[in-house]
């Protein structure tokens, strides 16, 4: 990793301007066009539907990342609040709730009526450095290549029209504490951008962009993808006599010596360290309401349809359902008889005022070990009258 001098100024991942000890947000991912994966090809990387996108209007568009089935997590220089929509998983949530750490880049956010399938666990380890991560965000993509005397040493952003999930891969250099970026002093993780063809790079080496603030930078951990920290920003560059003056700022990445290019000068990533807040994360994330099998927070007759569709598989041996309310994964036996006796009670107590009435058909399974509630019995269809 080379270094242009001891005052390296970072560039926050969106289009406002703040300097590292003052320093420009950050957006969607750069990528060597010889780097750029076939992400229909490249299936060892977290699904697509736990990246969305943070969709405050005008300025501040970002990305986020989904820790579990209706709660996302993203940076806050990009601003934005509670009208905010999130667009995640084909679909765009209203905001339900949002906490905001204390003093960290970083916020938790509940989104109203999600149950989303896919998720990711927080990385609880302290062992970043030196591990590859796949990055993924809704930013911006490559605009035309910078160079000096037809050799290529970096490349400007692209525009709006650009924006795009995309994957890459880096290694993590080092963390780094209390890092300042005013108003906020964060835990981070760095890595570097590097030159495919020296130091080492990743086979689909990337440094995000404008709008991919809050994107997620995610490990490997035994067989499950995990989120180890959210992208908050990159090297700034700016127009030569015009150092640190927004006005001037450059939107590119570097990977080489603009003066000369033969020699490597890799821009620097940095990214909210989740391993520091991971406990903070835990402790805010809600608690799924007990039989909520939609994700309203409400326990009624659409929870009851959920059920009745997993009921109906015939061969359970072996089976296993994620349970997302603690994602661990149980056995559909546990999971049914749970989920039958908590639903059954909760809509006793709806029938009462709301005349509910079940229509209850003999079931084709055995099926009456799963609940002692409702015996060899299968909901099929349900009604309001």
């Amino acid at each position: 990793m080379n270094r242009r001098d001891n005052r390296i100024c970072i560039s926050l991942l969106w289009a406002a301007t703040i300097l590292f000890i003052a320093a420009p947000p950050a957006s969607a991912l750069i990528l060597h066009p010889d780097g750029d994966p076939n992400l229909a090809v490249w299936t060892d990387r977290p699904a697509d539907d736990v990246i969305g996108k943070w969709e405050k209007k005008w300025e501040g568009k970002a990305s986020c990342v989904a820790v579990s089935r209706n709660c996302i997590v993203t940076t806050r220089h990009q601003g934005g609040g509670a009208e905010t929509p999130v667009k995640i998983a084909g679909a765009s949530y209203s905001i339900a709730q949002i906490w905001n750490h204390d003093t960290a880049d970083l916020r938790l956010v509940k989104l109203s009526g999600a149950n989303l399938a896919e998720f990711v666990q927080p990385y609880t380890k302290t062992d970043e450095s030196g591990k590859e991560i796949v990055i993924g965000g809704c930013g911006v993509g490559n605009g035309d290549p910078c160079e000096t005397n037809g050799t290529v040493y970096g490349y400007e952003w692209g525009d709006l029209a650009t924006r795009a999930l995309r994957f890459g891969t880096n290694i993590i250099e080092n963390p780094v504490s209390d890092s300042n970026i005013p108003p906020y002093i964060s835990d981070i993780v760095v890595a570097d951008f590097d030159d495919l063809s020296r130091n080492n790079p990743t086979a689909y080496e990337c440094i995000p962009a404008d709008h991919d603030s809050g994107g997620g930078w995610f490990i490997k951990d035994g067989d499950a993808w995990k989120l180890v920290a959210l992208a908050r920003a990159v090297e700034a560059h700016y127009e030569d006599g015009h150092e640190d003056d927004p006005e001037y700022r450059l939107f590119e990445s570097w990977f080489r010596e603009p003066s000369n290019p033969i020699r490597s000068d890799a821009d620097i990533l940095d990214a909210v360290r989740i391993s520091s807040y991971a406990q903070w994360i835990s402790d805010n994330l809600p608690e799924i309401t007990p039989g909520d099998l939609t994700g309203d927070d409400r326990v009624d007759a659409a929870d009851f349809a959920v059920f009745a569709n997993l009921w109906q598989n015939e061969d359970w041996s072996g089976v296993e359902i994620t349970d997302k309310s603690n994602s661990s994964l149980i056995s559909a036996r546990a999971m049914l008889n749970s989920v039958a006796n908590t639903l059954t009670t909760s809509l006793l107590l709806v029938s009462s005022s709301h005349a509910l009435s079940l229509k209850i058909q003999t079931a084709r399974w055995n099926i009456g070990t799963f609940s002692p509630l409702l015996g060899r019995t299968f909901l099929s269809s349900f009604t309001y009258s």
